[in-house]
């Protein structure tokens, strides 16, 4: 009842778009107000199940190691007094671990902006004045917007106009798709146009936010059958880009997993060699749909729903209302998206995790040689885009702020895929062991790609300082939709050897992202999970100092050690294996930290953490904790 109440006192909050026009249809669909109720009843259902997180899930662990890690915790802790900031540390990494067993699906499937849905169906929330829309549109015909082309490219201009004639000047029912298409297109538009004009900015922002109200609640009423077509398609792709940019992976990857089917049923997956316009258009939403399942399904350890050896069509995405660069951005992306998949069958899937680590590692070997393949290619687009970057310019139409917008959005593109390429080498190498002798559980090219993706991803925040939607986008896009492993493998790195440098790395990773926590919940729960990993691993460095003169710190080292070992990022001998709880095995120490973590276990750590994206994070407060430790 309680969370009934709740979700009721949310719709049901002011917004934007009490201040918009009202719609000018008169035409009411009666299949969109019947089916309104019964998806969204399904969300409500309290009895939802736990979401499967993979067998080598934290999840997973014993109750038997569960039970002694609170025993042991408790009894040291209340047996001394430790400082406030090593009490807040043990802290958040206990709540870390009793996270892991009360996820539940339905926080994750509800909508924030979600409206009432009114009696008439959808046709009846207001939308953007008609008479700013078709200005807008007549614009971006001439020159479609950059934003609008990067998260709708696998839609035309002219398709997209001719979805809003439908919907502006309705004369017959329209679909649940339909409406989803336009208010997710014109969600992307008003966002770009309110940074690009800064004189009517924030009328369009109201527009903007809007748009994002009926797109969530088209998006909460979508009926569980949905009829296999090209405009549902559309929808569900445009969907789940809306949803990895608010941070709902779980959603977002449901949705594509019905994307991916409805192209199969389609049989878009065996397309002919000899394309048309609409079957390039197909293509195009396949391979995107294709990329979104390749990165979703490795961020949660599970089988992707396209697999490689079912397609037959042919791999090049072509669109001809994009220019060139972005065209040949995105064919690098669908070659990324097949390494990616074979990264989790072959590396990190039970399977391969049951294979013998001599057949894993040359596996391992060569995937890296086919990344660094991909990373060939995308350093020859980035020197042929620097020598076309003129001749964009003069073919660009518009003004030389949108000339100069367009020239550094297809420059950051490319930039960005330098880091996403960095973090999978990151994750490829990690399924590597280091060479003996070497204090580290990670090798040596692991760690390096690592620290150069922390060296690109900061080149990226240095290139949109100033751009505060295009930086959010590129930590939406490259940050958030595919874990940021490097973070995770340089946190593990200064736990068990102390490094400064990748303490620091960790520090100005975290401290970049302040100036954007407004941007998004995503990125403001990042920079506080960031910040609270970072601070760990500083009072954990800094204990490991004063441990050898302090029996109370040995103690500290258990506890940390104990909970680190649960969230998968080092070795901990189980309780029957002959560890009693008060063995001073602590920080440091050859049976615990320098043990290798199982590399099942690690990369399910590593998913659970970055999974909390989706959790609720406001008893994360690393802000109270005392700033000699605090980043940003």
């Amino acid at each position: 009842m309680l969370r009934n109440l709740t979700t009721s006192l949310n719709r049901g909050d002011g917004s934007a778009s009490g201040s918009a026009s009202a719609p000018i249809r008169t035409y009411t669909p009666p299949s969109l107000a019947e089916s309104s109720s019964a998806y969204e009843e399904l969300l409500a259902d309290g009895d939802n199940d736990h979401a499967f997180e993979g067998n080598s899930s934290m999840t997973a662990h014993t109750v038997l190691a569960s039970e002694f890690l609170e025993q042991a915790v408790t009894n040291t802790s209340l047996s001394r007094q430790l400082s406030p900031n090593i009490e807040n540390a043990l802290a958040s990494l206990r709540q870390m671990v009793q996270m892991q067993h009360r996820k539940d699906s339905s926080q994750e499937s509800t909508f924030a902006h979600q409206k009432p849905m009114p009696k008439g169906g959808l046709s009846q929330l207001p939308l953007p004045p008609t008479d700013v829309v078709l200005k807008l549109l007549r614009e971006i015909k001439i020159t479609p917007p950059m934003i609008f082309t990067m998260s709708c490219t696998f839609i035309t201009v002219e398709a997209f106009i001719e979805s809003c004639r439908k919907v502006y000047f309705a004369t017959e029912d329209y679909s649940t798709a339909i409406f989803i298409i336009v208010n997710a297109g014109l969600y992307y538009i008003f966002q770009e146009k309110s940074f690009m004009d800064e004189s009517e900015s924030q009328d369009y922002l109201q527009y903007h936010y809007l748009c994002r109200d009926n797109l969530e609640t088209a998006l909460a009423n979508l009926p569980l059958l949905l009829p296999p077509n090209k405009e549902i398609v559309e929808a569900l792709l445009l969907g789940v880009t809306y949803l990895i940019e608010i941070s709902k992976f779980t959603l977002g990857w449901q949705l594509n997993n019905a994307a991916a089917a409805i192209c199969q049923t389609l049989g878009w997956h065996r397309l002919q060699a000899t394309q048309g316009e609409a079957d390039n258009i197909k293509g195009a939403m396949f391979w995107f749909c294709y990329i979104l399942d390749k990165g979703l399904a490795l961020r949660f350890g599970r089988a992707s729903a396209m697999q490689d050896w079912d397609i037959s069509t042919p791999r090049r995405f072509s669109n001809n209302h994009l220019m060139e660069p972005w065209e040949n951005a995105i064919n690098l992306w669908i070659q990324t998206g097949s390494v990616l998949g074979e990264t989790y069958e072959h590396l990190y899937s039970p399977t391969a995790l049951a294979r013998q680590p001599a057949q894993r590692i040359e596996t391992a070997r060569l995937l890296v040689e086919k990344i660094k393949h991909l990373w060939k290619e995308l350093e020859e687009l980035r020197t042929a885009m620097k020598r076309e970057s003129k001749t964009i310019m003069e073919a660009s139409r518009g003004s030389l702020k949108d000339k100069e917008w367009r020239t550094m959005s297809l420059d950051m593109i490319l930039k960005s895929g330098e880091v996403s390429h960095l973090a999978s080498l990151t994750l490829i190498y990690r399924a590597i062991p280091s060479a003996p002798g070497i204090p580290s559980t990670f090798n040596t090219e692991c760690l390096e790609a690592a620290r150069m993706a922390f060296k690109s991803h900061e080149e990226c925040m240095r290139i949109t300082s100033d751009k505060p939607f295009v930086q959010a986008g590129y930590l939406h896009w490259t940050i958030l939709y595919s874990p940021f492993t490097p973070f995770i493998v340089l946190f593990c790195h200064v736990i068990e050897t102390s490094s400064v440098d990748d303490l620091r790395r960790l520090e100005q990773f975290t401290a970049g992202l302040q100036p954007v926590l407004s941007m998004s919940k995503g990125i403001e729960k990042l920079h506080r999970l960031c910040k609270v990993l970072y601070q760990v691993a500083a009072l954990y460095v800094e204990a490991k100092v004063q441990q050898q003169d302090d029996h109370d710190m040995t103690m500290v080292g258990n506890d940390f050690d104990m909970y680190l070992s649960q969230l998968g990022f080092i070795s901990q001998p189980h309780p029957s294996e002959g560890t009693a709880i008060g063995d001073e095995h602590g920080l440091g120490s050859d049976s615990a930290v320098n043990q290798a973590p199982g590399l099942g276990d690690w990369f399910s750590g590593n998913r659970y953490v970055m999974g909390l994206m989706e959790e609720d994070l406001l008893d994360f407060d690393p802000d109270v904790w005392a700033s000699t430790t605090g980043a940003g």
